[in-house]
């Protein structure tokens, strides 16, 4: 093979070096390479279009990738379904995150401090309330509540029992005492008067056992007798028998009178003694020169245990981490989750910001700390301990409890004074107790008197006797005594007076008995007139008594529990003042630490932290408010207790309902509007489809609770109402019980009604994460020097392009005369391209083949 087979071997090899170069990029330079050697050796001048070509390939890599970088698309998201537990969770990591972003940022620039943060982990309004506590004032209030119980105490059963008899007389249904009828009596008398008239009915009775007897022997003259002394009996006998009966039960009724009359002695005297511990409780707490500065600290205390806090109180700088320590130890998990990531940087790392925000997620255990003590619950009963002493003050100043106290006190000494049994002695007051409890004598005398006038003598009268009489007065002597004997009155008069005889003679055995009970009684005539002297009043005594007691009733007892917990309330309070001092110098070091954390710096240019943290923070309670399972029930409830309370408040008295004010008037136009609410709350979407996860996907699903309207609720002033219907008639009926706790877990609603600003988290917020986790080969400047670049490429690349046609151009040129020319240097199959078709059959003639050559010949070997 001649010199010219060697020359062929690049042309061989060249098209495969071709195509490895589209596979094989190192392939493509070593076959290049020596492809470009080749040329140089066969002819200088062809190298130009090769050469300019592998420049313009270069070329248009380097811009093929700096146009893909420059113009590089997003992925496409996809489309997404969330549920509303799953917002809810994702708008609880948001708040926490711009909540501590916002916190960050406020400590840094002092509009807050550290004393906010922790009087807010208190859930107080400020830390100011701290202020006014030492172990003095506290401890003046928790005396005041132990006061207080013991007062509760002080009306028992015994107080309860005398005072149920003591307010019966207060009511009328008293005694009068009066010894008169007793001391007029004359038993003598009244004795004589009853064994003459025991007497006459001995002789009736025997004259009409003659008369009736057949074998009779009376006579016309004694029937006359008979008829006479019949209409005696009837006339005047009879009258005086009722006379007696009549004063023997006046004695009684005034034995009666003086016996009942001596037992409300007893229970006053009882309700005095049972009261006298209440009496230096009470005097000593309304004698105090503290009390207005123990009510001051009370008011204090019901600032600090609130559960009532102003939705728009610059002092809720937590509102986003309402578990607060436990959220900001959450945020580190936080920062992990996947959907934030997604949120804030594309589904990239949060760790710039996590590190930018270390220094306020450092404070957990700070708080941590502060919590162990004001645990809701424990806040709760604290609130609930001042409110209940705080109304026993209220309703306790209504009844003037100085000037009762005072009137209580001088019905004491008065009775004290008055007490017949502080002059006669105590088994005086014993003996004429006993006395007139044993009235046996005195109730038997009555009870055979009146046997003897309404069951024996009842049919007997006066007008019956005197026609009797008539009828045989004028008979002669014979037929007067057989039609006496034969008359049905006469049967009858027998009967009765059969009667009246055995029981007059019972009567005459018990009236010495009678004789001797009454002379007993008038012994104590003294000790009686004592007590008449007390009886004119004690109704005054009384009186004093029962408003004293109806003061006492005011106070409620306490459970256990708060006893027991009220003992530890001024530790607790002093450990939590002790706190907010020591937090001056954490202050100090956490504004050090703020300073020198790598990327806080960055987070200051978000400005409108605060005000999406509270929209998102008001959107979440409104939530899940509106997702609890019990919320409807919760509604209706409210409606219908509501109701019956607005009904209840109008049959108050006009001075009742001016106090309270006007402030439940309108709940029946609420009532239709908290119905429609739970309606609208029905309706909320449980799915939301999202195009993507971004601020404006987010806004949009929040849209859906500017859906519900809310009625306007002031719940300052229904509490405040709830509280005052309580010393009213009504105070105790079971509605202000139940209204009140509906109210206390429907308090998110004001939250609710507050209106959103969803453009300023879409624009301020994304716009804010954007910058900041926004890399510097992503810059605007960047992206400039890449243009620029571009542009140069792509101006060499155009003049490679045209340097190589018109090289190429030349080059042909100069072959074609240097073919003309018969010039050796110029290769062969050049010349045959540019030569005419005659001169290429000629040129093709002359080259006939070769015989073989040896190996060694073939590869040119010298």
């Amino acid at each position: 093979m001649d010199d010219n087979a060697v020359l062929e071997l690049p042309r061989v090899i060249e098209p495969i070096s071709s195509h490895d170069k589209k596979n094989k990029e190192n392939s493509f330079a070593f076959w290049s390479g020596l492809f470009v050697d080749e040329l140089r050796k066969r002819n200088k001048c062809s190298s130009v279009f090769p050469s300019s070509m592998i420049l313009s390939a270069c070329f248009l890599i380097i811009f093929a990738i700096g146009y893909l970088r420059l113009f590089e698309t997003q992925p496409v998201d996809k489309r997404s379904i969330e549920t509303l537990d799953d917002i809810g969770s994702h708008m609880a990591i948001l708040t926490r995150v711009i909540n501590a972003i916002f916190l960050q940022n406020a400590l840094i620039n002092g509009s807050i401090f550290m004393n906010d943060v922790m009087a807010d982990t208190f859930g107080v309004p400020n830390g100011s309330l701290f202020d006014s506590i030492d172990k003095v004032s506290v401890r003046r209030p928790i005396n005041l509540i132990k006061t207080m119980d013991l007062l509760s105490n002080q009306s028992t059963t015994t107080v309860d029992e005398a005072m149920h008899k003591l307010n019966g007389r207060a009511m009328g249904n008293g005694s009068t005492v009066s010894f008169a009828e007793i001391e007029e009596f004359n038993s003598s008398k009244r004795h004589t008067q009853i064994r003459s008239i025991a007497t006459s009915i001995k002789d009736m009775q025997r004259d009409l056992a003659e008369l009736t007897s057949p074998k009779s022997s009376m006579t016309a003259d004694e029937a006359s007798s008979f008829l006479g002394a019949l209409i005696y009996f009837s006339t005047s006998s009879l009258k005086q028998l009722k006379k007696i009966h009549g004063e023997v039960a006046a004695v009684g009724d005034s034995l009666y009178r003086l016996r009942l009359f001596l037992s409300e002695m007893e229970c006053l005297k009882k309700s005095f003694k049972s009261l006298e511990p209440s009496v230096t409780l009470l005097g000593s707490w309304l004698n105090s020169s503290n009390n207005k500065a123990t009510k001051t600290q009370l008011d204090a205390f019901n600032n600090l245990f609130s559960p009532i806090n102003s939705v728009f109180s610059p002092s809720q700088v937590l509102i986003g981490l309402p578990n607060k320590s436990k959220d900001l130890e959450m945020l580190d998990k936080d920062f992990e989750n996947n959907w934030l990531k997604e949120m804030l940087n594309k589904g990239s790392s949060l760790n710039e910001l996590k590190v930018a925000l270390l220094p306020i997620c450092d404070i957990s255990s700070e708080l941590a700390s502060v919590e162990e003590g004001w645990t809701k619950p424990k806040k709760m009963l604290y609130f609930e301990i001042v409110q209940q002493t705080l109304m026993t003050i209220r309703n306790v100043d209504k009844l003037y409890p100085k000037r009762l106290l005072k009137s209580f006190s001088r019905a004491k000494a008065n009775f004290t004074q008055l007490d017949p049994a502080d002059k006669f002695g105590a088994s005086e007051t014993d003996k004429l107790k006993n006395l007139i409890n044993s009235t046996t004598a005195l109730e038997d005398v009555k009870n055979d008197l009146s046997f003897l006038l309404n069951s024996i003598f009842t049919d007997l009268n006066e007008s019956e006797a005197n026609s009797y009489f008539s009828e045989h007065a004028n008979l002669n002597d014979k037929d007067k005594v057989e039609q006496l004997r034969n008359s049905p009155l006469t049967n009858k008069y027998r009967q009765m007076f059969d009667s009246a005889n055995v029981k007059i003679q019972e009567l005459e055995s018990k009236l010495d008995k009678f004789r001797d009970f009454h002379s007993a009684v008038l012994k104590f005539k003294p000790f009686v007139d004592g007590v008449i002297d007390v009886s004119t009043s004690i109704d005054s005594m009384i009186k004093a008594v029962a408003n004293y007691v109806n003061v006492l009733k005011l106070f409620s007892p306490y459970t256990a529990d708060q006893l027991k917990e009220i003992e530890q309330l001024g530790a607790i309070l002093w450990l939590a003042r002790d706190k907010l001092i020591k937090s001056l110098i954490l202050d100090i070091n956490l504004r050090k630490e703020i300073r020198l954390a790598d990327g806080a710096n960055r987070l200051k240019s978000f400005s409108s932290a605060r005000e999406i943290t509270f929209q998102l923070a008001f959107s979440q309670k409104t939530l899940a408010l509106y997702q609890r399972p019990d919320l409807h029930q919760l509604i209706n409830n409210f409606v219908n207790n509501g109701t019956k309370l607005a009904q209840k408040i109008e049959t108050l008295s006009t001075i009742e309902r001016q106090s309270i004010g006007s402030g439940w008037n309108n709940f029946f136009s609420i009532s239709p509007l908290m119905v429609t609410l739970s309606s609208e709350i029905k309706t909320l979407t449980s799915n939301i489809s999202n195009e993507k996860v971004d601020f404006k996907s987010f806004g949009n699903s929040l849209s859906i609770l500017d859906k519900v309207k809310v009625p306007p609720l002031d719940f300052a002033m229904m509490f405040s109402t709830l509280d005052d219907l309580k010393s009213t008639d009504i105070g105790q009926s079971p509605e202000i019980v139940d209204t009140e706790n509906c109210l206390q877990q429907l308090l998110d609603l004001q939250y609710a009604a507050i209106p959103r600003n969803s453009t300023l988290l879409i624009t301020d917020a994304q716009v804010f994460f954007k910058q900041f986790f926004e890399k510097p080969s992503d810059s605007d400047s960047d992206r400039l020097w890449l243009w620029i670049l571009l542009v140069i490429v792509t101006v060499i690349i155009l003049f490679i392009i045209v340097f190589s046609f018109w090289g190429i151009k030349i080059h042909r040129r100069s072959s074609k005369n240097k073919c003309e020319k018969g010039d050796s240097k110029v290769n062969d199959e050049e010349c045959r391209k540019n030569m005419p078709s005659e001169q290429k059959v000629k040129k093709e003639k002359e080259k006939e083949p070769q015989p073989p050559r040896t190996p060694g010949s073939a590869i040119g070997l010298q």
